[in-house]
């Protein structure tokens, strides 16, 4: 287990302005252990053998599952949506146990990054669609984090924009032109 408090001057989920505290990182402490039994616990009724590594950083946690290919696997889930769940379960559970809101990341053998790389491709080919043809680009849906990966990508993009439409499961991102931009 690696638990690595780092000073910090980004802003936590909950009140966008003000730097992270040693206060917060202290309930960030304080989740460790809580979240640490509930992943344990939770993964071993599924019958996968895994190690909870926990890094304390600016935000909230970062929880590294480490276990097999085939179990990663299962974990991951299909886009992610496995492992997405864990970490909406993860966070549940904190606020049930009264622990202030916090950003809690779970991955599994890197699955994020490599995933976040691809979006943000998927994102610049899309963009450069758009550029062409002046048609909209419609994802198919995405978790909220995903959109966030392709809004951001596409933000520094002159002359497009994006927009989340949809509802639930529905919900996608769809890259335009901008009202105001050249043909």
């Amino acid at each position: 287990m690696t638990e690595t408090p780092s000073p910090s001057t980004k802003s936590t989920p909950n009140d966008g302005d003000r730097p992270t505290t040693a206060a917060d990182r202290e309930g960030f402490a304080e989740a460790v252990p809580i979240v640490r039994s509930f992943l344990e616990s939770v993964l071993g009724l599924l019958g996968v053998d895994v190690e909870v590594d926990i890094d304390i950083e600016e935000d909230g946690l970062h929880c590294d599952l480490n276990t097999s290919a085939d179990d990663g696997g299962l974990l991951i889930g299909r886009h992610g949506a496995t492992l997405d769940a864990l970490q909406y379960l993860t966070l549940r559970v904190l606020q049930a146990e009264g622990i202030e809101r916090m950003r809690i990341t779970l991955d599994v053998a890197g699955y994020r990054t490599r995933r976040e790389k691809t979006l943000r491709q998927l994102a610049q080919n899309a963009a450069a669609k758009v550029l062409d043809t002046g048609e909209a680009y419609h994802f198919e849906p995405m978790s909220a984090m995903e959109r966030r990966v392709v809004h951001m990508t596409v933000l520094g993009i002159e002359g497009l924009a994006t927009e989340s439409e949809g509802e639930g499961r529905r919900r996608h991102v769809v890259v335009f032109r901008e009202k105001n931009a050249r043909a």
